[in-house]
């Protein structure tokens, strides 16, 4: 099984695409309002990964802290998601010495994701083909190879597919 470890904000919404938003209608429920949020040229593109690849999707957005997974594939189809979001990341933290709480790198909350996730991965946590797309970059260093830097002002772009494509193995 392959994976895309998605985050969503920067990845399939982007500064050149809020600029565009700005003068629409503004909508009043969290969930419309979320769904007003995704860029469907963006979800086409991961589209296009995952209809190649067979992919499945785990959701490393902060999204997933206030959403169920049910709500994310509900909201990502309404732009014409073609996948399966078969998790969410864990929302890993911390208390310091002087009592603040911390979160943990998204790396780390993603290798959590592998550990307890096993079974499903028939127990090859290491062997198991992924690609993390994300605009932020706290992986872990031996992540650095599945781990595709979006620029957060353009979003996902089609060279940032075909680098995933070549990647995951159906690409040469």
């Amino acid at each position: 099984m392959k994976i895309i470890f998605l985050d969503i904000d920067g990845v399939l919404n982007h500064q050149l695409w809020f600029k565009i938003q700005k003068n629409k209608k503004v909508i009043d429920t969290d969930l419309e309002y979320n769904r007003s949020m995704i860029d469907e040229t963006r979800v086409d593109l991961l589209n296009d990964l995952i209809k190649e690849t067979k992919a499945k999707v785990v959701i490393s957005s902060s999204w997933r802290k206030n959403h169920t997974k049910e709500e994310l594939q509900i909201m990502l189809e309404d732009k014409g998601f073609v996948g399966e979001i078969i998790g969410l990341t864990p929302c890993l933290r911390f208390t310091g010495l002087e009592g603040y709480v911390y979160s943990v790198p998204r790396g780390n909350e993603i290798k959590a994701w592998l550990e307890t996730n096993k079974g499903i991965l028939n127990n090859k946590m290491s062997k198991v083909p992924y690609v993390i797309f994300d605009d932020d970059s706290d992986m872990l260093l031996w992540q650095r190879e599945n781990f595709f830097w979006v620029d957060p002002y353009c979003g996902l772009t089609p060279n940032i597919i075909y680098k995933a494509k070549r990647f995951l193995g159906v690409l040469k």
